[in-house]
């Protein structure tokens, strides 16, 4: 588990939720949500050449939490990776794993993201330090 890498400026978190990428035919497209903290997160998902953008709108929705905030991203990172098999067009299917800095968001969402990230970092702490007493 990654808490803090001398390479961030905030706090990370690991997480397995969803994250929705708006493209620019105005769909929303559903990504897994991997890495999280209160600047930015990773995604993955299937890469589409004719939607990608370097910046992107974005629903996030916090695991384990009722909430779902909406975000302008700018993507930092892209690796690409082949998943098999091609496009109609002959192309092949790749994966894309995308670092995403949070460029604009609400005051309220940028608030609720920055304590969930530090409550469940916290938590996670916890239960590790608790875990190793333990054993």
């Amino acid at each position: 588990m990654r808490f803090l890498d001398a390479r961030r400026h905030a706090p990370r978190i690991s997480v397995d939720g969803l994250c929705g990428v708006v493209t620019t035919r105005d769909e929303l497209h559903p990504a897994a949500m991997v890495d999280l903290s209160s600047l930015g997160l990773r995604i993955e998902l299937p890469f589409d050449p004719a939607t990608a953008r370097r910046t992107m709108q974005l629903e996030i929705e916090l695991p384990e939490v009722d909430e779902i905030m909406w975000a302008r991203g700018l993507v930092t990172f892209a690796q690409l990776s082949p998943m098999g098999g091609h496009h109609p067009d002959g192309q092949p299917r790749l994966w894309c794993r995308a670092g995403i800095r949070i460029e604009a968001a609400a005051r309220r969402d940028r608030h609720l993201l920055h304590e969930y990230v530090v409550e469940t970092r916290r938590l996670r702490m916890c239960a590790a330090d608790v875990a190793g007493a333990a054993a």
